[in-house]
């Protein structure tokens, strides 16, 4: 009975550690793509490394005018053109950042409203907006007397799309917040 038991081990084993091991045989020269789509390598690498034309190239989101900035209610939107180069239709289900002035202060947090579903080859505003810190923003000016404009960045970007989520440290130069007077 201990020899059945001792050969199932050993079955078990081989059925699970043989086909990982031939993946990781097939792909000893390049095992992160394993784990990473060649769609998503071609974005990180800003198109496809290998110069084919096979896989469709992501471009980032283009920056589409100046963020819009309501003094009074702190309301604030900036807006992203993205096109979808894929084959399939995809879905932004989620997208935030953080909004901070050229100088690091937090100045509030934006995200999208509601999902955005893409058919493939299609071109899409995509609007991201929230609320700004009104505290945040009489400090800035305070401390920097009769300057009219913030410029701001953008940290900590995070999207879902179709699935797969996407970590940008930091979006520089996004435009200018244009404070009132």
């Amino acid at each position: 009975m201990d020899k059945v038991k001792i050969a199932l081990t050993i079955l078990s084993m081989v059925i699970i550690i043989g086909p990982l091991a031939g993946l990781a045989y097939v792909y000893r020269d390049n095992l992160l793509a394993l784990v990473v789509p060649p769609q998503i390598k071609s974005l990180v690498n800003g198109g496809d490394p290998t110069g084919s034309q096979s896989q469709p190239e992501f471009q980032p989101p283009q920056l589409v005018g100046q963020p819009q900035y309501n003094a009074q209610t702190g309301a604030f939107t900036v807006s992203f053109n993205f096109t979808n180069p894929l084959t399939n239709q995809i879905s932004i289900d989620q997208l935030s950042a953080e909004v901070q002035s050229e100088g690091g202060a937090s100045l509030g947090n934006i995200s999208i409203n509601q999902p955005i579903q893409m058919t493939p080859g299609e071109t899409s505003i995509i609007n991201v907006s929230g609320i700004l810190n009104q505290n945040a923003i009489s400090q800035f000016e305070a401390q920097n007397p009769g300057v009219n404009s913030i410029n701001i960045s953008l940290t900590n970007l995070n999207a879902d799309v179709a699935g797969i989520t996407v970590h940008m440290n930091q979006v520089n130069n996004v435009g200018q917040l244009q404070l009132p007077g």
